[in-house]
């Protein structure tokens, strides 16, 4: 998995790429969502456009990023996540929690709410 961070209008921009699967990756993302909410950056855009896989540990991290955001006021979405990863969220019922987004401009007009 490779993770590209920036801030894009005040909202952190992480953009994922390959499998988020257990391992030593996972917990680089985990290091970037405890520094979004230690940073007060407040909001995350979550872009999975070119994630191909994800197993629960990999959901686990985002669920736990979620709510670490949203114990300090922040929110994250999610942009571009493919079919698969759609379908996996609505297996899980995770999708009632995630704010999904297919348009970047409009991902981050909402979080600047």
């Amino acid at each position: 998995m490779k993770i590209k961070e920036e801030i894009k209008d005040g909202v952190m921009v992480i953009r994922l790429s390959g499998k988020v699967i257990s391992g030593p990756d996972l917990m680089d993302l985990k290091s970037v969502f405890q520094k979004a909410v230690s940073d007060a950056t407040g909001n995350v855009l979550l872009d999975l456009g070119h994630v191909s896989w994800m197993d629960s540990s990999g959901l686990g991290v985002l669920v736990s990023g979620h709510t670490s955001l949203a114990r300090e006021g922040g929110r994250m979405a999610i942009l571009n996540a493919t079919r698969k990863i759609h379908e996996l969220f609505i297996i899980t019922k995770l999708i009632t929690i995630f704010e999904t987004f297919t348009d970047e401009s409009e991902a981050l007009d909402s979080l600047k709410e």
